[in-house]
């Protein structure tokens, strides 16, 4: 993959996490999440347990490994 593949690539998780973060901070509060293809699939309490979980279903994958706040959190972000 070249870098403007990577780039798109990029472009493209962080679009599907900004259109699922609100559904995401209501069903996976504190845990963090490691998407492939826009699917989850790890749902951890670590970011390194999501990564390998991530990599033993999806082999190959880069996947977009995320801590999804809890709302407490959130409200200090404001």
């Amino acid at each position: 993959m070249d870098i403007q593949e990577n780039y798109l690539e990029l472009e493209k998780m962080d679009r599907w996490y900004t259109e699922h973060f609100e559904e995401l901070v209501d069903k996976y509060p504190g845990k963090t999440i490691a998407v492939v293809n826009e699917k989850i699939v790890a749902v951890e309490e670590t970011e390194k347990r999501a990564h390998q979980v991530a990599q033993k279903n999806v082999p190959d994958s880069i996947p977009l490994v995320v801590y999804i706040p809890i709302n407490e959190e959130l409200e200090c972000l404001l």
